[in-house]
């Protein structure tokens, strides 16, 4: 505890210079670990906590001793990235106290200024509010999660774990385990939490290792064989992998699988005039599914099996669609009879995923997503498409209006970093993920969705020479930084109570543990892709 009663946490990476630090939340949980005062944290708070967004290229925003625009100027920037806590807001004139960054501890800055943006709330209102409706309460709610991956003992535990919800639809959005038994074990679990299970299939359920407790289920030579079984399965336990109209909402799977192809932005861009200091490596080099999966005479990655595996929507059923949804989706959103919310596994837009910046392994990107997958959501046009795969939460809503969103589970290093970052009840139960109703009412963003908020105080940028310090670091140390608080503000707002904070004690080591472990995976692949 410093003087002025702050808690100081101890980064297990002390000797680590400020630069290369990045937020525990993100990515593989890098963290830079400050100084936390005794304030209320941001979940609690979304409306009062603002990152500077404005003045990177004046050195930062001029502060002034009061709410005038004529009061006195403090001699120091409020410097770009940084963190603040609102103490009071007029108009366009916001009153501050710092969190993290550089600059004055408290003043007046201005948000908006001729036009420009300078400051925005860490997430926005309109995605923290549930939409209001008159009339009785919905007779559904859709929940969504994915990448449950039950292979893993401490997954299928939670998922035991989970409470039974009435009146309820869960979507399961692959990657759900790896052999039968498993997928068969999970699937009836979810049967009992839930009044109505859908699923599709992940990469994960197609590798061909065989397991001795499939043999009472089904035989399975290569992975196409598999995905047969794993259909059987669904229809025995009455488990939803085709088009279901539940409750005024249309349900409908999309199956596919992944290209090299579909990743059209340019690789990890260095500063002019300099070099990568290591090569990233490509995806097919570290995609298990490359030797796991058995596809005849196909290639992993190439847009010839990402075609094959779309013929998955016709073998499964779900193409040709219902004559009924059909008929429904000859009406532009917001005039049909009946809401559509679609899912699956694989990602149909590149806008889904964080650049390449903010990418520890940038050319994750080569095999997370699909233009066969696009072309059907894009035919769908949904009110809401939930993926999976990337293990990043995510909400956002995209130019063609369709709301996207992700609630992976993940791995337990994955969920210990997210939950050293925000140390909420919520975040560390990681229930399935409330995102839509029979009402039509679209449910609100979660704090813990740091990437896809980040683009709500940045723009896309592929071409950018600024990184993430983890990927500078790694790839190029001479990069200019993108702060830490637009990567995830998250990371350096304190606890809001003792049970919280015990919370992000509880799992700090075993993140900071996981992180080194990814640091020297990673720097170790490209140093021999670079060789």
């Amino acid at each position: 505890r410093s003087r002025n009663g702050a808690h100081v946490h101890v980064s297990l990476l002390a000797n680590t210079p400020d630069r290369i630090r990045p937020p525990l939340a993100v990515q593989s949980g890098f963290h830079t670990a400050g100084l936390s005062c005794r304030i209320r944290c941001i979940w609690m708070r979304i409306d009062e906590t603002w990152v500077v967004t404005g003045g990177a290229d004046k050195g930062g925003l001029i502060v002034r001793g009061g709410e005038d625009l004529s009061s006195d100027k403090l001699d120091e920037r409020l410097a770009y990235g940084t963190l603040v806590q609102e103490l009071e807001l007029r108009g366009s004139r916001l009153h501050y106290r710092k969190l993290s960054g550089t600059g004055p501890e408290e003043g007046w800055i201005s948000t908006k200024l001729s036009g420009k943006v300078l400051a925005v709330r860490s997430v926005p209102p309109e995605l923290c509010k549930l939409e209001t409706f008159a009339g009785d309460p919905p007779a559904m709610t859709f929940y969504a999660v994915s990448d449950v991956h039950v292979e893993l003992k401490e997954n299928m535990e939670w998922l035991k774990r989970l409470p039974r919800r009435t009146q309820s639809t869960v979507i399961i959005a692959g990657d759900l385990g790896v052999s039968l038994a498993q997928v068969k074990e999970a699937l009836e679990l979810f049967k009992d939490k839930f009044d109505h299970v859908f699923y599709c299939y992940g990469n994960h359920e197609t590798w061909a290792h065989k397991s001795s407790a499939d043999k009472d289920l089904a035989a399975y030579e290569d992975s196409f064989e598999k995905l047969d079984a794993i259909r059987s399965i669904c229809s025995s336990l009455d488990v939803n992998t085709t088009p279901k109209l539940i409750d005024q909402v249309w349900i409908v799977p999309v199956l596919g699988w992944y290209h090299k192809t579909w990743d059209t932005e340019p690789p990890l861009q260095p500063p002019p005039g300099k070099e990568l200091q290591r090569v990233p490596p490509p995806g097919e080099a570290f995609a298990t599914d490359t030797g796991a999966c058995k596809w005849g005479g196909l290639k992993n990655g190439t847009k010839e099996l990402a075609a094959e595996l779309d013929k998955q929507n016709e073998r499964w059923r779900i193409w040709p669609l219902p004559a009924e949804l059909v008929e429904n989706l000859r009406k532009p959103r917001g005039e049909r009879s009946h809401f559509v919310l679609s899912f699956s596994h694989f990602l149909p837009r590149v806008e889904l995923m964080p650049e390449k910046r903010f990418l520890f392994a940038p050319n994750l990107t080569q095999i997370v997503g699909s233009d066969f997958v696009r072309d059907r959501v894009d035919a769908l046009q949904p009110d809401l498409h939930v993926f999976g795969h990337s293990h990043f939460p995510w909400d956002m809503v995209l130019q063609d209006g369709v709301r996207y969103k992700s609630w992976p589970l993940g791995t337990p290093a994955e969920q210990a970093r997210r939950t050293s970052s925000y140390p909420t009840g919520d975040t560390e139960q990681w229930y399935p993920l409330p995102v839509f109703d029979s009402h039509g009412r679209h449910y609100p963003c979660h704090p813990a969705m740091w990437y896809s908020l980040m683009y709500t105080r940045i723009k896309r940028e592929p071409t950018s020479c600024h990184m993430a310090s983890f990927v500078a670091a790694s790839y190029c140390p001479e990069a200019p930084l993108v702060p830490e608080n637009i990567i995830s503000p998250g990371s350096n707002v304190p606890a809001a109570d003792e049970e919280q904070q015990k919370r992000r004690d509880r799992y700090m080591e075993k993140a900071m543990g996981s992180m080194r472990r990814e640091v020297t995976n990673w720097t170790k692949a490209s140093s021999k892709t670079s060789g």
